[in-house]
């Protein structure tokens, strides 16, 4: 069976990944805006929009299950160019979103302060009651934010990132506009807005939610030969789903909480190396972004491949993409090593500040080829549906060997350098067992068949 040649798989994968680490990118770009504006005002709003945004990445556990059970479907029925399947796949998986979205909005709104409580010394007092007042409104997108989740795992899935990016962009600038407004207030000459500070953050989150929902949907509308919405509930298509997304909900769920228990570790150091730590985080997400692009890059092409059922094709794939992501992803590790102080200098001028961000990158920056060697394999895994193994590898690696590692340190009051440099020790060994696995061809036990 013939093989794509070098040129044709690199215009694949470039043609998925980068729009899609240019999405996630704009992401980034949308929160760092906000984090940039309520910096103006103290450290405690800084801190305090930071923590509420990781409450509300929680709720990715939800939407990772819905995004990979429906990409893992609609990739493979693409692949076998069995349409109508894959509108009826799109349709009830939308209208479930929706059916899960308002009892997940009401716990989302009565956990807050739990979870604020819960963040310990670093959020407290007045930083508490900022985090309050910015959740009060951000949980009110959960709607928007579960169905627009349907329509970019269909479209990722497809390979289709181009339309998501331009949809982006659009939101993007938007949301720039609407910040400044709400978090600064603006006179519009027949009224003026006063200033919201966090709280208008949290409102401008929502509304660019809702127009991002209704604008993908538009999209698939009017891509309606390929794909599509059919709104009829099929117990077939919610079983595939969830038996194929729980797993990875399982898996992001503690992955996202391993990140929130880091950030709580942080918080034991004080303020400044709590705040260190997130902005480092921040500007490590900036080239995070094409490391999920190769990521789901793999999902759509392993899937789709396995959809042909042509799993030499698969591997083609998967070996192109590790070469190449691992150069790129390499030299932006470099970068942010090298010029980690200055990057950190946009959000804070503080030294002792900035002394936690750079040891932060460090640790990072010379783990990014090890870490997009985990996305792309764990991607194919997740394209195949092999959800079950993911989630054992994950969830042991980051579990065992780097949050008890990191609960030691913090319990006997080691510098923080040493709880750095266990993320930087266990990417390394995660990347070691996903290679064996894929290797020895294990993982092809777990595939998924529907």
């Amino acid at each position: 069976m013939s093989k794509f040649s070098l040129q044709h798989k690199l215009i694949k994968i470039f043609s998925i990944a980068l729009p899609s680490g240019a999405n996630s990118l704009l992401d980034m770009a949308n929160i760092t805006v906000g984090m940039y504006f309520i910096a103006d005002f103290s450290k405690e709003h800084m801190i305090a929009l930071n923590v509420g945004m990781s409450y509300m990445m929680m709720l990715f556990a939800i939407t990772a299950i819905f995004f990979i059970g429906t990409s893992a479907q609609v990739s493979r029925a693409y692949g076998a160019k069995d349409y109508q399947r894959l509108k009826s796949i799109m349709g009830n998986n939308f209208l479930i979103t929706l059916f899960v979205s308002i009892p997940l909005l009401i716990v989302a709104f009565m956990g807050g302060e739990l979870y604020l409580d819960w963040m310990g010394n670093g959020v407290s007092g007045e930083t508490k009651l900022l985090g309050m007042e910015y959740l009060g409104i951000v949980v009110f997108g959960i709607p928007a934010l579960m169905t627009k989740t349907i329509c970019i795992a269909g479209l990722s899935a497809l390979g289709d990132t181009k339309r998501i990016m331009y949809i982006k962009c659009i939101t993007t600038t938007l949301n720039i506009i609407l910040n400044y407004v709400f978090i600064f207030g603006f006179d519009f000459g027949i009224f003026t807005l006063d200033s919201l500070g966090i709280f208008g953050a949290g409102l401008c989150n929502v509304c660019i939610t809702y127009l991002e929902a209704l604008l993908l949907s538009g999209v698939i509308y009017m891509r309606k030969r390929v794909i599509g919405f059919n709104f009829v509930l099929r117990l077939e298509y919610s079983k595939t789903t969830f038996s194929v997304g729980i797993p990875a909900g399982i898996e992001r769920f503690l992955t996202l909480f391993s990140l929130v228990l880091t950030q709580k570790f942080m918080s034991d150091y004080g303020a400044d190396v709590i705040a260190g730590f997130q902005i480092g985080s921040k500007v490590e997400a900036f080239i995070l972004a094409f490391g999920f692009g190769f990521q789901v890059a793999a999902m759509a092409l392993v899937g789709q491949s396995l959809g042909r059922k042509r799993m030499d094709l698969a591997y083609d794939f998967l070996h192109t993409l590790l070469l190449y992501a691992s150069i790129m992803m390499g030299i932006l590790g470099l970068m942010i090593c090298v010029f980690g102080v200055e990057l950190s200098r946009i959000f804070n001028t503080q030294e002792a500040v900035l002394r936690a961000s750079l040891y932060y990158l460090i640790a990072v920056g010379f783990s990014q080829v090890p870490l997009v060697i985990i996305f792309c394999l764990d991607g194919a895994l997740r394209g195949v549906g092999a959800t079950k193994l993911s989630l054992m590898i994950n969830a042991m690696s980051i579990w065992l060997l780097r949050i008890i590692p990191m609960y030691i340190f913090v319990l006997y009051e080691a510098d923080v350098r040493f709880v750095f440099g266990m993320i930087f020790v266990e990417t390394y060994l995660r990347a070691l067992i996903f290679w064996i696995i894929f290797k020895s061809r294990v993982w092809e036990k777990f595939i998924k068949r529907f």
